[in-house]
């Protein structure tokens, strides 16, 4: 009874949102400021583009409209047209705090900081968003008012403790003032919120160099650039680590990649015999190698030295046409190909740098660097046969390198190739064994073919390299609660709530283990503490109804169901009891998980039906999932008897008669004959 009753008050409550009493324009614009409120709530493109439609359609002309057009600008990037359009807005309602927040936003990405402050701040009197901290709090730090910066950072991360930025923006500021105990506790919490936060790890690497662990920056700085080699604040650092370690080659390298100007010390070492070069003026350099290009047309020497006093000066385009040029003339230009190849990366024209490197390597097919250039941009084109032949290549060379067994893994990974991929893995990290991305991606492979128990072990020793690997804890966590190994998945989810102590979803993964060992004390204390740090956590209080009801708490489960159908009213049916554990505490990734395959193509007839029948009792009877209560009504008894073997009377309509009836009258036939 008290079920229907809670079912009703939903019903109840669902039927009394979304109606509008207004009329007119004015009741239009009203509505349709309404929507604006909950463009936030939309959960996909296609229903925010719906709704925007609604808003233009409502209120073309008003404060609503004018909002979705300039939000329309800024989306395009037309930054001009979205100020005139959010000034309108604000021109029609002075008091509409998203407007200012964005227009605010707008002026940030033009350079008006003043101007940017000023219209947050107008927005936070208004409402009293964590959005809008954020956004003062990166202002200020950018005009190094870390006072300001910090106070507004901390108001911002009370509403968004999970906030990756917050955290990032934090220790940024820490570091700035030397303060880098606090700088590293704050990158570690952005790293434990976002594990792949690219602004996280360079920030860390920054620490490194600030307090003299250079070999540590580089090796952060290396992993970094095997995911997104085209990042020039990663060249740059590197650049500056491997000057600081004295390997000037490889500094000027990774200069070149930052396109950021050479010093004159490096200049000096790297280009001797060179007068204009070495002395850094190289506007100077530039007018004097013309010069002596006019008295000697066509010199390719001078064209490359021209080429690298442009390269050096940030003039790459007059650089390429100087590279090019030289290109044309006989005689060995395998480093002119090699230089062109890197200008066009950095543009961003990998076409016309596979060129120049295949060129490159046809003057000088022994250039180990030039193959690794090639081999990288083939991974990132996507061309990963052609990669796996310029790695191996590399390989032959420069046998024992395990940055180059690690990304020919991956390479041949992406080709599929798993077999080949695992045995480069395995040499990746024998040669290279705190590799923490490559014992994860091994461990995940492993998995892959179900070699849990391998997998386990890989997985165990990136988190010994990278205690905050969410990765390789997801990936151990979903092979505890395979093996139905309940305690152990407890432990582990226990050290990520110590880790990220701010993650409600921890806390809700260990309330569902502790359900199903049906200790549901402490699962309600896990359920708990999710909602603490998230008040509007839907599962959380779905599955807190739900343990309260089967503790006999009834109207303390009303309480928070009806709490978790408002947080999420798509919810499923609060009274229904929760699914499979695996998918709950560790879904895997869609390449984890088994198909089935038919010899022939086509399934035998009633193998659907059979395979269906199976896969329900194995669910019934597996431990993967929490235990389900089935009903025990007239039907269920019915099924009961009939696969007992007793009779069962035919249904008067259908005239058929049951199995039991059927043999009776077989047996009195025989017994006639």
């Amino acid at each position: 009874m008290k079920k229907t009753s809670i079912l009703a008050v939903a019903l109840l409550a669902s039927l009394s949102f979304g109606f509008d009493w207004t009329f007119g324009l004015s009741g239009k614009c009203s509505q349709a400021r309404k929507i604006v409120d909950t463009l936030g709530e939309k959960k996909s493109d296609a229903e925010r583009e719906q709704a925007e439609k609604r808003i233009l359609e409502l209120c073309p002309d008003g404060a609503a409209g004018s909002f979705i057009k300039a939000v329309r600008y800024e989306r395009d990037g037309k930054l001009d047209q979205a100020m005139t359009e959010y000034r309108q807005c604000l021109k029609e309602e002075a008091s509409f705090p998203g407007a200012s927040a964005n227009l605010g936003n707008v002026y940030y990405r033009k350079g008006m900081y003043d101007e940017a402050a000023l219209e947050l701040t107008k927005a936070l009197s208004i409402k009293d968003d964590p959005r809008y901290h954020k956004g003062l709090g990166r202002i200020y730090a950018d005009k190094k008012m870390y006072p300001l910066a910090l106070y507004h950072y901390g108001e911002a991360l009370k509403g968004l403790p999970d906030d990756a930025a917050l955290h990032t923006g934090l220790a940024d500021i820490y570091r700035k003032q030397g303060m880098f105990d606090k700088a590293g506790e704050e990158y570690f919490k952005a790293l434990s919120a976002d594990s792949a936060n690219e602004d996280a790890r360079l920030g860390m690497a920054a620490l490194y160099l600030d307090t003299n662990e250079t070999d540590k920056a580089v090796s952060e700085l290396k992993r970094l650039q095997t995911v997104n080699p085209q990042n020039k604040k990663i060249h740059l650092l590197l650049a500056e680590a491997y000057e600081r370690k004295g390997d000037l080659r490889a500094a000027e390298y990774e200069y070149l990649l930052a396109g950021k100007n050479r010093s004159v010390e490096l200049m000096e070492q790297m280009r001797k015999g060179n007068a204009y070069l070495q002395s850094g003026d190289y506007a100077k350099a530039v007018e004097e190698l013309e010069t002596a290009l006019k008295e000697k047309p066509g010199d390719r020497q001078t064209l490359k030295k021209l080429g690298d006093a442009y390269m050096a000066a940030g003039r790459d385009d007059e650089a390429i046409e100087a590279y090019k040029e030289a290109a044309l003339m006989k005689g060995g230009a395998a480093d002119v190909h090699r230089n062109l190849g890197i200008l066009y990366e950095k543009k961003g024209l990998l076409d016309e740098a596979v060129v120049e490197y295949r060129e490159a390597l046809r003057d000088d097919p022994d250039s180990v660097e030039t193959r690794q250039l090639l081999a990288d941009i083939y991974t990132l084109r996507g061309s990963f046969s052609q990669a796996i032949e310029q790695y191996r290549e590399v390989l032959r060379m420069k046998k024992d390198s395990p940055r180059v067994h690690f990304r020919l893994a991956r390479a041949l990974a992406q080709n599929k190739n798993y077999k080949e991929a695992m045995s480069e893995y395995l040499t990746a990290v024998r040669l290279d064994p705190d590799n923490p991305d490559a014992q994860r991606e091994l461990a995940n492979l492993y998995r892959r073919n179900a070699m849990d128990d391998e997998a386990e072990k890989h997985y165990k020793h990136a988190l010994r390299i990278r205690k905050n690997d969410v990765d390789s804890r997801n990936g151990l966590l979903a092979i505890y609660v395979k093996k139905k190994d309940v305690t152990e998945a407890i432990s582990l989810l226990k050290e990520n709530t110590e880790l990220a102590p701010d993650d409600p979803s921890n806390f809700y993964k260990l309330g569902i283990l502790y359900e199903f060992n049906k200790d549901y004390d402490t699962a309600i204390t896990s359920y708990k503490k999710a909602v603490d740090l998230k008040g509007d956590h839907a599962k959380a209080l779905n599955a807190l109804g739900r343990v309260y009801m089967k503790t006999g708490r009834i109207d303390e489960a009303k309480t928070v169901l009806e709490a978790a159908k408002k947080a999420d009213p798509r919810l499923e049916d609060t009274t229904a009891l929760m699914g499979n554990v695996r998918d709950e505490v560790a879904p895997e990734p869609t390449v984890y998980r088994k198909r089935s395959y038919y010899s022939g193509g086509k399934k035998k007839r009633g193998e659907s039906t059979r395979s269906a029948r199976k896969g329900k009792k194995s669910r019934r009877s597996s431990g993967d999932g929490v235990e389900r209560k089935a009903s025990k009504g007239k039907k269920g008894k019915k099924s009961s008897e009939v696969s007992k073997g007793k009779k069962v009377k035919a249904s008067p309509k259908s005239g058929k008669a049951s199995s039991g009836a059927k043999g009776k009258k077989s047996a009195k036939g025989k017994k006639k004959k």
